[in-house]
């Protein structure tokens, strides 16, 4: 039987997203304003080793117990049809199934927090 979310060559990931109905670039902005940043970049790499404004980053992330980094990328995808924005964020290259869950419950309360914060902006 497959384990959700282990790969043939990766280890393992997770992936998450979340959708807004705002544009775009309030979402981003968010995001990297300090009051965002603090929501999300906690135990992130803040050198990133992309960063494209108004599209994504790639970098490092980790919990405090972990003995390796995972590699982390978000997104942030517009729907010009429906005017919304999509926050997604993938993380693989996670070393085993226990720190997959720990990412897991991790990044759903971090992606809560920033919704709840931008519907309420």
């Amino acid at each position: 039987m497959d384990k959700i979310g282990l790969t043939k060559d990766a280890g393992w990931q997770y992936g998450i997203r979340r959708t807004v109905d705002l544009p775009l670039e309030e979402v981003w902005d968010y995001l990297f304003s300090t009051n965002g940043f603090k929501i999300w970049a906690d135990q992130v790499q803040t050198d990133f080793s992309t960063f494209k404004k108004y599209s994504h980053i790639r970098t490092k992330w980790k919990m405090k117990d972990w003995d390796g980094a995972a590699s982390l990328q978000l997104r942030v995808l517009s729907n010009s049809r429906t005017k919304k924005t999509t926050i997604a964020l993938h993380i693989d290259q996670i070393k085993n199934e226990l720190h997959r869950d720990q990412a897991k419950k991790y990044w759903t309360g971090v992606l809560a927090k920033i919704i709840e914060k931008l519907r309420s902006a």
